[in-house]
């Protein structure tokens, strides 16, 4: 899984925002905000990545639980793709 091509992650006056550019203005019309957390994920999201290798980046990153990493990872992974923002293949 990864981000999909056409979205920028930037940060303006300490806010997190993901916005589209170039055909991705088209199919999505608006901006998300990311918490820190969520945007760290995000980049490393930037390139192809199993849920697996999240999770233990999470764990390391953060020293939180394994399942609490995977609980949180899924919950994001649904906004994302929701939103159309993910490649996923699984």
């Amino acid at each position: 899984m990864k981000i999909k091509n056409g979205y920028l992650l930037r940060t303006i006056a300490d806010t997190n925002i993901v916005v589209p550019v170039s055909e991705r203005v088209i199919e999505f019309k608006g901006m998300i905000t990311l918490n820190d957390v969520s945007a760290d994920i995000w980049r490393f999201l930037e390139t192809e990545r199993e849920f697996e290798e999240v999770v233990t980046y999470m764990i390391a990153e953060y020293s939180i639980d394994k399942e609490v990493a995977k609980r949180d990872l899924k919950v994001l992974l649904s906004q994302m793709k929701e939103n159309g923002i993910l490649e996923y293949d699984k």
